[in-house]
């Protein structure tokens, strides 16, 4: 029986191996086809310089347009900070409230409050 099993396994592989070789060759094939049909093809390389150039000078603009911070810079973020320090004092723990109600109208827009 066990042996029965084995030759059963072995002609199905067979099979199968010839299954995959009549399509790689068929695969095979077209890829030559599609090969000698596109020998008559121009292909245009685009210019490696004009996009390294442009790319060099955004980096360029961008790397001249940092600045130090100033004290300017300084005053304003620390007024940013306070604010969002007071705000969340003050609106703080009506947050998780907000976030509920966001959610339930995200998964229900049919209901309207």
């Amino acid at each position: 029986m066990f042996e029965v099993l084995i030759g059963v396994l072995l002609g199905m592989l067979c099979v199968a191996n010839v299954a995959l070789w009549f399509k790689l060759s068929s695969c095979y094939d077209a890829l030559t086809q599609i090969i000698a049909r596109s020998k008559d093809i121009e292909i245009d390389m685009p210019n490696l310089d004009s996009i390294r150039d442009e790319i060099n000078d955004t980096l360029t603009d961008f790397v001249n347009n940092l600045h130090v911070p100033n004290a300017g810079d300084h005053l304003i973020s620390a007024a940013a900070n306070g604010l969002n320090m007071f705000f969340h004092r003050k609106f703080g723990h009506n947050i998780p409230v907000l976030a509920e109600q966001i959610i339930q109208q995200q998964n229900d827009p049919d209901i309207d409050n």
